[in-house]
């Protein structure tokens, strides 16, 4: 059985501006107390650093001491291999960047992963000080860590054998201010948490950049858990298989929290008991959940409550249908897809569809995929053929629905009538099942007639009075309906064009 993590926003105004000092930290609380940070394509963002606790926590993995911890979470949005440039300097002039006369101040962390939430329940239990090179589950200690500037390998095929995913420290203060954080394999849903050290005392601000964006196969970091509340609205889930849901909130200033239910589309919340914690891993079945927040005065905080919406998609059907943009015979189609489906979904705003289109080369293959599933119903520059639709809510396979056939009309450009069973005849595109095209007639360069088809024959196999014609162009020339006008005699249409004959 899956489980499907999602988890609530910061208010990044509060992670730029706050200053945060403590004078002594508890491991336990401290990692509770974690603080969201993502590293983001378009702008580096910077936090600040912590001041006032030299005695720190003391050893923990390969740092011999950890003065004044900075504790912070991220969240994998892609999945794929994350690396941080890690940084610490005096800000002087607040504008959180680094700049040329600025002094850097030296940085240490130490990061753990992956975890469902942000919020470990246990920090002693899951958070590990140590390593255990043996693996046996036994002396896990601090002795047997390692740098990960002397074994750079070291975290990343876990041979430490604990949560820990990575440690780095300088050598000496001045050397090199900025140490490197990896996460080999990062999974969509997971949870990191880093302590990051103030060797000075200094206050400061922290940059955590990642410089393998752009790479191949590199996941990114969720920039959601920066704002207040539960991200996202909503949550589709396909099937049975993916519950338990463990969804995840959180408010700036609340201390204690408490979660409660209503049907989707009611208002009729009601507390689930024992759900008081900032993350709720117990969701079961479809409805609206919502999170309050209360400060310690039990007076309900700013920003709540919030809510987002669980609903299955896999079981609802789906009614495909389609428009065609251009008339027949414009070589060159958009074809756009709509889909209707059940109530619940509507109502719930639920949007996330994707659309496939197949294409029939031939009565004995059937339909094969043609264009891959997009999540755009529109489809661009499609020839003349047999198609349809598939559409489902995203990557929910069970709730696919099918368009009616699709038959677009169209001609060949050519054909070689030589007898090899390819191309040996020419006839329209289409028309064995259109019966609005009733006539189609052939004609030489000197527009005399050679032959006159019949919707659905086998068509013109090149020949006139028994004698092959010689390879040249030709012009045909069809009167039809349009299959979307219903008064065939007012929408009658003539189409005339050429191909080639090749011998």
């Amino acid at each position: 059985m899956s489980s499907l993590v999602f988890r609530g926003r910061w208010m990044i105004m509060m992670c730029v501006c706050l200053i945060y000092s403590v004078q002594a930290q508890d491991f336990e609380t401290a990692c509770r107390l974690a603080q969201p940070f993502c590293s983001d394509a378009s702008v580096e963002l910077t936090f600040p650093n912590t001041i006032g606790d030299l005695n720190g926590l003391g050893e923990i993995g390969c740092l011999n001491t950890t003065p004044n911890p900075s504790w912070y979470f991220l969240r994998i949005a892609e999945s794929g291999e994350l690396v941080f440039d890690i940084r610490q300097w005096v800000d002087a002039d607040g504008d959180s960047i680094l700049d040329s006369g600025e002094r850097q101040l030296d940085v240490d962390f130490i990061a753990w992963g992956p975890f469902e939430t942000s919020y470990i329940v246990d920090c002693e239990a899951e958070l590990a000080k140590g390593c255990d090179l043996n693996n046996d589950g036994e002396n896990i200690r601090p002795a047997e860590c390692v740098n990960n500037v002397d074994e750079p390998a070291f975290y990343l095929t876990n041979s430490d054998h604990t949560s820990i995913i990575d440690c780095s420290y300088a050598r000496t203060s001045d050397a090199n201010f900025i140490e490197t954080l990896t996460i080999p394999e990062g999974m969509e849903g997971e949870y990191y948490i880093v302590l990051i050290t103030n060797f000075a005392d200094e206050m400061g601000v922290l940059q955590l950049e990642q410089t393998n964006l752009d790479a191949e196969n590199a996941g990114t970091t969720d920039c959601s858990v920066l704002t207040p509340g539960i991200a996202p609205e909503q949550i589709p889930v396909c099937g049975a298989g993916e519950y338990p849901i463990t969804v995840e909130g959180r408010f700036p200033t609340a201390v204690t929290f408490q979660w409660s239910r209503a049907a989707v589309g009611t208002t009729d919340f009601q507390d689930i008991p024992g759900a008081t914690l900032p993350f709720y891993d117990q969701i079961m079945s479809d409805g609206v959940y919502r999170l309050r927040g209360f400060d310690a005065s039990g007076v309900e905080v700013i920003d709540s409550p919030d809510e987002v919406t669980v609903l299955d998609v896999s079981v609802p059907s789906i009614a495909v249908s389609y428009s065609i943009a251009e008339p027949s015979f414009s070589g060159s189609y958009t074809v756009t897809a709509s889909v209707t489906t059940s109530p619940d979904i509507i109502a719930a705003g639920f949007t996330d569809f994707e659309y496939r289109l197949d294409r029939s080369l031939s009565s004995s293959t059937g339909f094969v995929e043609y264009r891959p599933f997009q999540s755009s119903p529109i489809f661009e520059d499609v020839p003349p053929g047999d198609y349809q639709i598939v559409s489902r809510y995203v990557n929910c396979a069970t709730n696919e629905g099918v368009s009616v056939p699709i038959m677009i009309l169209g001609y060949p450009k050519y054909f070689t009538p030589n007898g090899d069973g390819f191309h040996d005849t020419w006839n329209l595109i289409n028309t064995e099942d259109q019966p609005q095209v009733t006539l189609i007639y052939i004609f030489n360069r000197d527009g005399k007639l050679l032959k006159q088809l019949a919707p659905g024959s086998s068509g013109w196999d090149g020949t006139y009075n028994g004698s092959l014609m010689p390879s040249s162009q030709y012009w045909f020339r069809a009167e039809y309906n349009e299959q979307a006008d219903r008064d065939a005699a007012r929408s009658r249409k003539m189409f005339s064009g050429s191909f080639a004959l090749v011998r």
